[in-house]
């Protein structure tokens, strides 16, 4: 990467990129030798990035992935990811540390949906 496609921006947009085209080892290649990814939710930590490719390239199904918001500030950057397929989508809400133009930690939330409480249909409505 050149100095200018090297920014936090720009490496986490080319992290999801490399997702999305199902290019697990093109993602390793933005993370530094110490980089892993805590999955808090599910309290799973792949320590060594060669762990969260073998992780990805075992999921069954073929998934698609794109950003719907990016937030950049320093080194930190936060992304909400739409990941889907024919089937199925679900949000990851990810936080990147990026140090030396690479990212050095990942932690990633993915949260699963649920109807809301009975009772509170009066004050709210759902959304689009």
């Amino acid at each position: 990467m050149n100095e200018e496609s090297s920014t936090p921006e720009s490496i986490v947009r080319a992290w999801w990129t490399f997702i999305d085209q199902r290019d697990f080892k093109g993602a390793t290649r933005l993370c530094s030798i110490r980089t892993g990814v805590d999955w808090p939710l599910s309290n799973e930590r792949m320590a060594a990035m060669a762990d969260w490719q073998s992780v990805n390239e075992h999921y069954p199904g073929q998934w698609n992935a794109s950003i719907a918001e990016l937030i950049a500030h320093e080194e930190s950057v936060v992304t909400v990811a739409r990941v889907f397929n024919d089937e199925a989508s679900f949000t990851a809400i990810s936080f990147f540390t990026i140090r030396d133009g690479l990212i050095e930690k990942v932690v990633e939330y993915w949260p699963e949906t649920y109807d809301a409480p009975e009772g509170r249909s009066r004050w709210t409505q759902p959304i689009s």
